[in-house]
């Protein structure tokens, strides 16, 4: 099993943190050993995780877990698969799917199944088939296929197990690609550029409601702490410049006070705090 020492900066799209090493199980059995003998917490793309200084456990990433498989409706896909991959595969093959989730930077299947990710008005759930999973207490493959535990921005997972595999439903489709640029040049238009630091959307929306209208209307566009700024352009996203997993924490805090304050909105945090 390959084991790497990697930076924030590699491993989350904001890039707050340290360096940190990191395992690459490449099979089942490689994975199983791993959660029965270390301490671990399993690492996606990055893109909605905010990495301390220090960790209390070690990352493990299933990058190499990269199966794509199209049989009919039915599209079966590793983990470890990159959001960019499987889109360039739906383009290749002529199947709708994941076109709404296109520019969240590093996303991977696994991460975006387990936070049951979304945008204009749709969420991963939908499409899901079945989830299979190295179970936490078992150590056994399981299979999930019923998704009730899931919820807007929230799964089972990574509580009950390590998902490894997972199918979906898929139709046909000849406009993917047409359907990709538009989904990206709706995010740009509402969200800040990619090649600026950020962990996507900081807080859930609650409900009936906008949390990035509530922090504009807190007068928290711009807000700074540190090196960590709430965006100009989408308050609900933060902007590293330098800054650190301190000054994070507080600019978060910062926002949910004031919010709280002025609206009795109590947010709730969207992106991964590593412990």
């Amino acid at each position: 099993m390959e084991l790497r020492e990697l930076s924030a900066k590699e491993l989350t799209t904001i890039g707050i943190g340290s360096s940190y090493p990191v395992y690459f199980p490449e099979n089942l059995e490689e994975l199983r050993s791993l959660l029965k003998n270390e301490d671990v917490i399993v690492i996606g793309g990055g893109s909605n995780t905010v990495l301390p200084e220090r960790l209390e456990k070690k990352l493990f990433s299933l990058e190499k877990f990269k199966k794509l498989s199209l049989e009919g409706d039915r599209l079966t896909v590793g983990a470890g698969v990159r959001l960019r991959e499987l889109l360039a595969f739906q383009i290749r093959k002529g199947f709708s799917l994941f076109e709404f989730l296109a520019g969240i930077p590093k996303a991977t299947v696994g991460g975006l199944v387990a936070q049951n990710a979304g945008a204009f008005g749709r969420e991963v759930k939908e499409r899901l088939i079945e989830v299979k999973f190295l179970s936490k207490e078992t150590l056994q493959l399981e299979v999930l296929r019923d998704f009730s535990g899931f919820g807007y921005r929230q799964s089972p997972f990574p509580e009950i197990g390590v998902i490894v595999e997972v199918t979906f439903k898929v139709s046909p489709s000849q406009r993917v690609k047409e359907e990709v640029k538009k989904f990206v040049k709706l995010r740009l238009k509402k969200q800040p550029p990619f090649y600026l630091r950020t962990a996507g959307s900081t807080f859930k929306n609650p409900p009936g409601s906008s949390a990035g209208r509530l922090l504009d209307l807190a007068g928290l566009k711009g807000f700074r702490v540190g090196g960590v700024r709430f965006s100009e352009l989408h308050a609900n996203f933060v902007v590293n410049e330098g800054g650190s997993f301190g000054e994070f924490v507080l600019l978060v805090e910062t926002g949910r006070k004031k919010v709280r304050e002025l609206f009795g909105v109590d947010l709730e945090l969207e992106v991964k705090l590593l412990p």
